[in-house]
């Protein structure tokens, strides 16, 4: 190839270059133009503007409204129980309380309850055998026959005495001797009634062909639960020994602490509500004793109050928390505490409107165990949710997330 036609092929492509590049920069140039073109036309959808009162609105139907669950309350005046809050523990009843000892000593020959049993009062829980209840049964057997000799002696002198066989001065001696048995007889019977043993089983005594009179019957004084057992068959228990501690638990107190300052407000006959933290139980009692001394070593006073605890909930020992109603305070508009929600750091209430609820700061007082005083942003006779509002609370936020994007 000469040198001529090569320069001819370098400057054809030259030109073909320089149209290429020429045509790039126009390209780029329109598209610039056409592009602050359109942003000078305003926003893309993507930027319309938030309208706020948006927020506030939550369309729901009626029958969304009843599948929900929520129910409509008309704002009304009430009354507020203003609380004291402290602590208490569960303890025994002290009079459902016994401790069992036998009332005398002996070997313990059959015990038939152990811990956590159910008694019965007057169920046999042991059996003991005795050489002191042998000679008190001995004794009174004994007397039991005295008395029943000098008592046909003294209807035989009174049958000569009619007679006018015998003298006057043997019948009073009959009868003096038949007085002073029936008086042994009766000691030594209750005697016997001192160490437990029942009536019916002094009778039985007196019928029996050969009774083993080394016997002594221990009874439960009362219904309950056996929580501690201190007694092994064949040992020898003493008359000072507890062999078994019984506890009815129909009824629990609960020890409640009380600052000297709050005193004034805690009396005999105030309700209280018992809860156990952790657990979702509560319960009412009742104050019977508010004790008038501080005590050195805590700086508080003493209130008692009375549980039932017929299901077995409240196990002594438990630490509770309790609540004391002291004063009521009447309040324009009241609510349940469900009503009320918190968003965004507000207090808020969820207020009726014509197609859904509308979402309306409040501004809360007093409050009690259920409700709450709202001093304002609800006007009495407005309705509103009093429950579930929970629900509408996340309701309302899958809303404002929807109308955002």
């Amino acid at each position: 190839m000469n040198n001529r036609s090569f320069i001819g092929i370098i400057a054809g492509l030259a030109l073909a270059t320089g149209g290429l590049l020429w045509y790039k920069h126009e390209a780029s140039h329109d598209h610039d133009h056409s592009h602050g073109h359109a942003h000078s036309h305003g926003h893309t959808h993507g930027d319309e503007e938030h309208d706020p009162e948006h927020d506030n609105h939550l369309q729901l139907s009626i029958e969304d409204i009843k599948k929900m669950g929520i129910h409509i309350q008309e704002a009304k005046n009430g009354e507020i129980n203003q609380i004291l809050s402290t602590r208490g523990v569960i303890i025994m009843h002290p009079d459902n309380l016994a401790h069992i000892l036998p009332k005398i000593p002996g070997v313990a020959k059959d015990t038939f309850k152990n811990i956590g049993d159910s008694v019965k009062q007057g169920e046999v829980i042991a059996v003991l055998e005795s050489r002191e209840m042998a000679d008190s049964k001995a004794t009174y057997l004994g007397s039991l026959e005295k008395q029943q000799l000098a008592q046909t002696l003294l209807d035989r002198e009174a049958r000569l005495k009619e007679k006018k066989v015998s003298a006057e001065h043997d019948y009073l001696t009959a009868k003096s001797a038949y007085e002073e048995a029936k008086i042994n007889t009766h000691l030594a019977r209750q005697k016997l009634r001192a160490f437990g043993i029942l009536d019916e089983e002094i009778d039985t005594l007196q019928k029996e062909n050969n009774p083993d009179l080394r016997l002594y019957e221990i009874r439960s004084p009362i219904d309950g639960t056996i929580i501690h057992r201190h007694i092994t068959r064949g040992e020898f228990i003493e008359n000072t020994a507890i062999i078994y501690e019984i506890a009815n638990l129909d009824n629990v107190w609960v020890e409640i602490g009380v600052y000297p300052k709050d005193l004034s407000s805690v009396n005999n006959g105030q309700m209280v509500d018992i809860g156990l933290p952790g657990e979702n139980l509560t319960e009412k009692a009742k104050i019977i004793f508010v004790s008038p001394i501080i005590k050195e070593d805590t700086i508080n006073a003493k209130a008692v109050a009375e549980l039932s605890n017929k299901d077995r909930k409240w196990r002594p020992g438990s630490f509770v928390t309790v609540n004391i109603f002291t004063n009521k305070s009447k309040a324009p508009v009241i609510v349940p505490k469900e009503a009320v929600q918190n968003i965004d750091n507000q207090e808020v209430i969820f207020v009726q409107t014509d197609n859904g609820f509308e979402k309306r700061q409040v501004e809360t007082g007093m409050s009690d165990a259920n409700n709450v005083e709202i001093k304002k942003g609800l006007n009495p006779g407005e309705k509103y949710a009093a429950n579930e509002t929970f629900m509408l609370k996340a309701e309302l936020g899958k809303s404002t997330v929807e109308h955002e994007h």
